[in-house]
């Protein structure tokens, strides 16, 4: 077999999606001939996918010392940085990228956003201008095995406040592009709904992006395609709007909560202020800066001093403040449980088990304790042996008051069987980087799985349209 044969073959089976046999070729040609960079850049591509991520930099580094001005290889490299969470390292090949090929639209939009995660953003606000003066949409995920079944166009807000989307795209069967929402800005419509069957709303956290869902309705109703999140239904998903909404839910405790600005919280903590936070009665609470996750600028507070200490350390423009409710176990430690929400589907992804109350998974002992181990695996594989029907009965009552397509609800059950919400939102993050937990997978594929059916559903209603 020649080499110009082996890679026909290594493609066709790229393209159908047998990327193990593919991989076996391209390796065999390369070694063969070293110069063949496209199978270099395939291999990569197939790396990438299979999780292999630190063998793609060392083949794209490679290519770099040999030809430092392939933009193609700074941009894979750009992005197998990103994906490691190595911002700097990624920033700087994208800006390679740019320096060989000043007019690279989708180059110019993820430097902005790296830009904005560094705080510098009028460089930022530069790039994304020039982004957005450039280009169509950028294409960040295309059909393995040929003909893409249909096509997705994302919504995406720049710099921060969207549905978590990257994992998303691993082994696809359809073409997805994305496409940054910018206030004033005005888009070739006609294009967007010649190339478009599905509309996936990435926009999804109303404190971060929250100015920018008018827009997106505006231009979602010029498309007009099928949507997946709608943006007058994430416009409800705030903290407030959700406990407000839950409250008449029976068995279920969406504990209140209020939004302030800077100025607000400091007038309610006058001592002469009625507050509802004010009252002794009414602590502990608890405090965030609006717009974070993961814990960041979040707190328990036990007095007025505590939360007035809070208030002038962060000095944030608005704060959620909510009451404090007890969920642990009788076992002494605190459960917290993650669903997610596909299509009206109602799926496990995990169960973050420790003796704080304030619970992230990957801040957990989890991965040194086997019983809290096998305790997450039995929920994933039976979930109903947790949430029984009185439970999963609440479950469907907050998924039909949240009337999102793919979000999800964190959550605990207190003593008496009750539902305590924590949050439920469009920002959930799915990943499959489970490598301590290997027995999540499967939950994260059925996750994966109902994902694309529903794009797929939503596509064939576009056919009819």
């Amino acid at each position: 077999m020649t080499i110009d044969s082996m890679l026909d073959a290594a493609f066709a089976h790229h393209q159908a999606g047998r990327l193990l046999e593919a991989e076996a070729l391209y390796r065999y040609a390369i070694e063969a001939d070293p110069q063949r960079w496209g199978a270099c850049l395939n291999l990569t591509k197939i790396l990438m996918l299979t999780g292999r991520v630190e063998q793609a930099q060392r083949w794209l580094r490679w290519r770099l010392e040999h030809t430092p001005e392939d933009a193609t290889a700074h941009r894979q490299l750009g992005f197998a940085y990103a994906s490691q969470n190595q911002l700097g390292l990624a920033l700087r090949h994208f800006q390679s990228v740019i320096e060989e090929d000043p007019r690279d639209a989708g180059a110019h939009e993820v430097v902005a956003h790296l830009l904005q995660g560094f705080g510098r953003l009028d460089e930022a606000k530069s790039n994304l201008q020039r982004s957005v003066a450039l280009r169509d949409p950028v294409q960040v995920g295309h059909a393995l095995g040929g003909t893409p079944s249909f096509r997705v166009l994302m919504l995406f807000a720049p710099g921060a406040g969207n549905t978590p989307f990257i994992e998303l795209l691993r082994v696809v069967k359809y073409n997805v592009h994305m496409l940054s929402v910018v206030a004033g800005v005005e888009y070739n419509v006609e294009s967007l709904r010649a190339s478009t069957d599905v509309v996936f709303n990435l926009i999804g956290d109303v404190d971060n992006a929250g100015n920018l869902l008018e827009s997106a309705a505006q231009l979602l109703a010029q498309i007009g395609k099928p949507v997946v999140n709608r943006p007058e239904c994430i416009a409800l998903t705030g903290r407030q709007s959700v406990s407000e909404r839950l409250a008449s839910i029976g068995d279920c405790i969406a504990p209140p909560t209020w939004r302030y600005s800077i100025d607000e919280m400091r007038l309610a903590l006058r001592e002469d202020d009625p507050s509802p936070f004010t009252s002794p009665c009414a602590y502990p609470l608890l405090v965030r800066r609006a717009g974070t996750h993961g814990g960041k600028d979040f707190d328990k507070v036990e007095d007025r001093a505590a939360l007035c200490a809070f208030v002038e350390q962060t000095a944030a423009p608005h704060y959620y403040v909510s009451k404090y409710i007890d969920y642990r176990s009788a076992d002494g430690y605190f459960r917290k449980y993650r669903f997610m929400f596909v299509d009206g589907e109602i799926l496990p992804y995990h169960l973050a088990i420790d003796d704080k109350w304030k619970i992230h998974h990957a801040a957990t002992d989890m991965v040194n304790q086997e019983w809290m181990q096998n305790e997450e695996r039995a929920f994933l594989d039976a979930p109903d042996s947790v949430f029984g029907e009185r439970q999963y009965a609440v479950l469907r009552a907050i998924r039909d008051a949240i009337a999102l397509d793919y979000w999800g609800i964190d959550c605990a059950l207190d003593r008496n069987g009750f539902v305590v919400v924590f949050e439920a939102n469009a920002t959930m993050l799915v990943h499959p980087r489970n490598e301590k937990f290997p027995y999540k997978r499967p939950a994260v594929a059925r996750i994966k799985r109902a994902y694309d059916a529903m794009l797929e559903r939503r596509a064939a209603i576009a056919r009819l349209l």
